[in-house]
């Protein structure tokens, strides 16, 4: 009997990026007022949450979220300015700053002993190699990224390419994930079990449809091999 497919998605689910978070909030934060924005830092975070919550910030990095920051606190043209004087800066200094979440390392090859593994990211092929670095790699028999193949999560395609690989029966086959929007919700379209974590940026969203509830939530990774047990 085949195994159940477990596909991740990397970032703030397997890759801890809340350094870089803390990094770039505080460089947008800094130059936003440089630029004239005058916004103390309570409304920057309300103003960065609201558009975490309504949905304006989509599937394409952190650079959208620059842009959008920009638009809402200046005028009309200095969200380019802006984007281009910090996108090698924020580049460089995530290589620096995300890495594995606790215990990561040891959850994967023990989940890969029930189950078969995949990646189904957004994230750049320079996130994915941190499960190179540390070896991971090796556990994990499909790995989708939209750098890869251009196509982003939410789109169905980039799920339906990994479901295809790993022939396996969609009822088999469980997402894990922290954002709603791009992680829950299409899986949950499709037919996969799903499973939200909430040790992420977007621990903040709220279901706005009943697609958008998870099957399971946990509060981190590391509570992953205690909840699949009952599947084994």
């Amino acid at each position: 009997m085949d195994k159940p497919f477990i596909f991740f998605d990397l970032g703030q689910t397997l890759i801890d990026e809340w350094n870089y978070v803390s990094y770039f909030d505080n460089l947008l934060f800094m130059t936003l007022n440089d630029y004239g924005a005058r916004i103390d830092h309570r409304n920057y975070i309300a103003l960065r949450n609201n558009l975490i919550l309504e949905r304006k910030f989509g599937s394409s990095g952190f650079m959208e979220l620059v842009s959008l920051m920009a638009r809402l606190t200046l005028p009309i043209g200095y969200d380019i300015t802006i984007n281009e004087r910090l996108k090698d800066d924020l580049l460089k200094n995530k290589r620096k700053l995300v890495n594995l979440f606790k215990d990561v390392q040891e959850i994967i090859p023990q989940l890969s002993k029930d189950f078969s593994l995949g990646i189904i990211s957004n994230n750049s092929s320079g996130s994915a190699n941190l499960l190179i670095q540390h070896g991971l790699d090796k556990y994990f028999e499909i790995v989708c990224l939209s750098e890869n193949i251009g196509i982003r999560k939410p789109d169905h395609k980039i799920f339906q390419k990994a479901l295809v690989e790993s022939k396996s029966n969609i009822n088999d086959c469980i997402m894990v994930g922290d954002r709603l929007d791009i992680d829950i919700l299409p899986a949950n379209e499709l037919g996969m079990m799903t499973i939200r974590t909430l040790d992420s940026l977007y621990k903040i969203q709220t279901p706005l449809n009943e697609n958008e509830y998870p099957k399971f939530t946990i509060g981190s990774v590391n509570e992953l091999p205690l909840l699949l047990s009952s599947f084994i």
